[in-house]
């Protein structure tokens, strides 16, 4: 029997005046009946039997509701979910076996308030073997409530008792379960991913695939009514004919006029310096987090070329750091770690 993966996904349009917008493309939903629907194929196979996987996905809710599925795979595999409550929480389901669904089922929760409304939040979720661990991630930073070890295999379905078609609709296809947000860029690969490696902005240039994808959607088809798995290069159905909108303008790189150095990248305690070039001197000093939130300002009235910028009250994660000069304007992304 047929595996059945089920991508609920709705979108609503993003729009921000960013400082790292590159062109790129999402999709738009209504939040009533609209999603993305993949029945199988051999490349979702992939995730069947994993023991070490990774699952990221960019989303913007604009509320929690419902019980608003992002990601998921059924029956007897998983799903990435923002929670029904006040508390602002995701949690991620990694579902029992066939023949135990109920008992072997295990439900991992966030910390409150780990999810922001109305902005971009990177979620993801890495079980690791080696490291006998599972966590839940936002942004960068380890959101997971307790320590979890990590989990059994991705149970496939055709081992077991299973009696679902492969067209059945599950979880968000009923009323009430449709995910009211903006997504953009899901992956869903059979590996134990690093964090570090991770952390980009939800306007970076699109992800790439490998062997061990199952899923990949960029949304960079800007029209029609399907959009495209790159893992397998097939063409996946949108339902409820949901629209392409554009996100963000032209990359940071071309607006810049002016160029600086920024060290150690990533900052591993919290401290890094700015180096101008060409005997500029540097006026002033922001940062911004990836959601385009200012965090930091620093003023100077001194010619100096060189400063130390201290960012031990930020949360690890990454940020865009502009640099005024006397010539111009530039801006570089660091990693804190």
């Amino acid at each position: 029997m047929k595996t059945i993966l089920h991508f609920a996904l709705i979108f609503v349009l993003f729009a921000q005046t960013s400082l790292y917008a590159q062109k790129d493309y999402a999709l738009v939903f209504n939040g009533i009946d609209q999603r993305v629907k993949y029945t199988s194929d051999a490349t979702l196979d992939i995730m069947n039997g994993a023991t070490d996987y990774t699952i990221e996905v960019w989303v913007k809710p604009l509320s929690t509701d419902i019980n608003n599925n992002v990601v998921i795979k059924r029956w007897y595999q998983f799903a990435l979910t923002l929670y029904k409550d006040a508390d602002k929480r995701v949690y991620f389901t990694h579902y029992g076996t066939p023949d135990n669904f109920t008992q072997k089922s295990t439900f991992i929760n966030s910390i409150n308030n780990a999810i922001t409304l109305d902005a971009w939040n990177h979620i993801v979720v890495i079980n690791d073997s080696a490291k006998n661990e599972i966590k839940i991630y936002v942004n960068g930073t380890d959101v997971t409530l307790e320590h979890y070890d990590a989990l059994p295999l991705i149970s496939n379905p055709d081992d077991g008792n299973a009696t679902y078609g492969p067209n059945l609709y599950v979880a968000n296809g009923g009323s009430g379960t449709y995910l009211d947000a903006a997504i953009d860029k899901v992956r869903v690969i059979k590996e134990a991913l690093n964090i570090n490696e991770l952390q980009k902005t939800v306007n970076d240039p699109k992800y790439t695939t490998n062997a061990n994808t199952a899923v990949l959607f960029n949304f960079d088809e800007g029209s029609g009514d399907v959009t495209k798995n790159e893992a397998s290069n097939l063409n996946v159905d949108l339902e409820g004919a949901p629209s392409w909108v554009e996100l963000g303008t032209a990359s940071l790189a071309d607006n810049n006029t002016t160029q600086f150095s920024i060290y150690p990248n990533p900052s591993i305690d919290k401290v890094f310096v700015i180096q101008a070039n060409n005997n500029e001197t540097i006026q002033k000093v922001e940062m911004f987090d990836i959601l385009g939130k200012a965090v930091k300002t620093i003023d100077y009235n001194n010619n100096i070329s060189t400063t130390n910028i201290n960012v031990r009250d930020l949360q690890t994660g990454v940020y865009f750091v502009k640099t005024s000069t006397d010539r111009g304007i530039g801006t570089k992304k660091i990693i804190i770690k």
